[in-house]
C-alpha cells in the first residue's frame, strides 16, 4: 500500500495536497488498493475525503515532522510499501528515520538531494539541478526519461512529471479571441498578502483598462482570510451597468471552465501555472516566497511570460508591472497567440500517471 504524507492549511495553502491528489487518482487507476493520506491536522482532511480518499489525522504540528515519527512507526504496519512525502518541513534526518520503516518517495523543489528511494522534481528548471542530485549520490541520473535509472536514489526531473489534475489532462481546444473581455486573478489557497486586492486596485486605476469593459474574475482559495474584504470592496462592480464587472469565485469546483473562459490569467507561481499552461491561456505570473522564485524566473526565461516578481517584497511595483503586462496583452493579439503556443508546449498532462507507474515499479522492486 502507498501512503501519502501531505498538509494543507492557511499558512501553506493547498498546493501540496492538490498535486498529491492528482497522483492519488492516478494510483487508484492502477491495480491495487487506493493510497491513504497522512496529515498533521484537520486543515485538508475534508478536501481529501471529498475526492474519495481516506485521510488519517496525526494530530501533530506540521512544522515539527520529527515528532510524528513514533506515531508513523505504529501506523505503518506490514501493509505499507511506500510513503510519498510532500512537505518543505521534512529534512534529511526525517527521511533517514522514515526510510528505516518503509520505502520513501518525495516531491522536491529546491535541489536538495534527500536520502530517499524516489525523488520527484517536476519544475521547469529541474533538469538544471541534475548535477546536484548526481554529486550527492555519486552516480549519474538522466533527467528525462529516467526509467533506466535504478533504485535507490532514483530521480524524476522536469515538467513531464508535473502531476496535473484530471480536468487538465485532456486537450482544451482553447482559441485566442481578438478582443480581451475576461481576466482571471488567482492568488493561491490563502493569499496571505492580499495580492488579489492590490492587483485589482492597480487595474482599476488605469483608464485604458477601465474603458476596455473587462469582467474581472477573482478566485478565492479555501483559506483566503480576506474574502469578506474583497466582497465589500468590490460590491459596486457586481452590477451589469458597471463599466468593469468583478465576480468573486469561492469554493471553485471547475477551475478549468473558468480558465477557458478567460483571455488573460494572472497567477501566483505554483501548480496553477502548469494547469494554465496546459490549456494555453495567456498568463502573467508573480510569486510570494523564495521557494517560488526559481520557477517564476525559469518560466520567464523559457517563454515570453511576464514574471512580475515577488509580491511579498514589493507589492506596489509588482502590481504596477502586472498592470502594464495586462495592457500589452489587451493591445497585442499576436503576443497572446505567442504565449498560447509557448505554454501548451510546457506540459502534456500525463505527469501523474508517470509518477504512479514509477511508484508501482518501486513497490515491485521492494518485493
Amino acid at each position: 500500500m502507498i501512503y501519502i504524507r501531505a498538509d494543507g492549511n492557511t499558512a501553506i495553502g493547498m498546493g501540496h495536497v492538490m498535486r498529491c491528489l492528482a497522483v492519488a487518482e492516478a494510483i487508484a487507476e492502477l491495480d491495487g488498493p487506493p493510497p491513504v493520506f497522512l496529515t498533521a491536522d484537520e486543515g485538508c482532511r475534508g478536501m481529501i475525503e471529498d475526492r474519495g480518499f481516506e485521510a488519517l489525522v496525526l494530530g501533530t504540528d506540521y512544522r515539527e515532522m520529527m515528532s510524528e515519527l513514533p506515531q508513523l512507526e505504529r501506523l505503518l504496519d506490514s501493509t505499507a510499501d511506500i510513503v510519498l512525502v510532500d512537505s518543505y518541513q521534512a529534512n534529511n534526518e526525517y527521511y533517514l528515520k522514515l526510510r528505516e520503516l518503509v520505502r520513501v518517495a518525495c516531491f522536491e523543489d529546491l535541489g536538495e538531494a534527500y536520502p530517499v528511494d524516489l525523488l520527484i522534481n517536476y519544475n521547469i528548471y529541474a533538469p538544471e539541478l541534475e548535477h546536484r542530485y548526481r554529486a550527492a549520490h555519486g552516480h549519474s541520473h538522466k533527467a528525462l526519461p529516467v526509467e533506466a535509472d535504478s533504485y535507490p536514489h532514483k530521480v524524476l526531473l522536469g515538467t513531464a512529471y508535473m502531476p496535473l489534475r484530471k480536468a487538465f489532462q485532456r486537450p482544451s481546444g482553447y482559441q485566442i479571441r481578438e478582443r480581451v473581455t475576461d481576466l482571471l486573478i488567482t492568488t493561491g489557497g490563502s493569499d496571505p498578502h492580499f495580492a488579489a486586492g492590490a492587483i485589482t486596485d492597480a487595474l482599476l486605476d488605469d483608464r485604458m483598462i477601465r474603458e476596455q469593459g473587462l469582467h474581472l474574475h477573482l478566485v478565492s482559495g479555501p483559506f483566503n482570510q480576506f474574502v469578506h474584504v474583497l466582497k465589500s470592496r468590490y460590491d459596486c462592480y457586481r452590477s451589469k451597468d458597471s463599466a468593469v464587472q468583478i465576480t468573486i469565485h469561492e469554493n471553485v469546483k471547475d477551475l478549468r471552465s473558468l480558465l477557458l473562459g478567460s483571455d488573460i490569467v494572472i497567477s501566483a507561481t505554483g501548480s496553477t501555472i502548469y494547469e494554465v499552461s496546459s490549456l494555453g491561456v495567456p498568463m502573467i505570473v508573480f510569486y510570494f516566497a523564495e521557494n517560488q522564485r526559481q520557477g517564476a524566473e525559469a518560466l520567464e526565461k523559457r517563454t515570453d511570460i511576464v514574471n512580475a516578481g515577488c509580491f511579498a517584497k514589493n507589492s506596489g511595483a509588482v502590481a504596477e508591472q502586472i498592470r502594464e503586462a495586462v495592457k500589452r496583452c489587451i493591445g497585442d493579439f499576436a503576443y497572446r497567440e505567442q504565449l498560447n503556443q509557448q505554454e501548451t508546449g510546457l506540459v502534456d498532462g500525463r505527469g501523474a500517471q508517470r509518477i504512479a507507474r514509477q511508484l508501482k515499479a518501486l513497490m515491485e522492486h521492494c518485493e
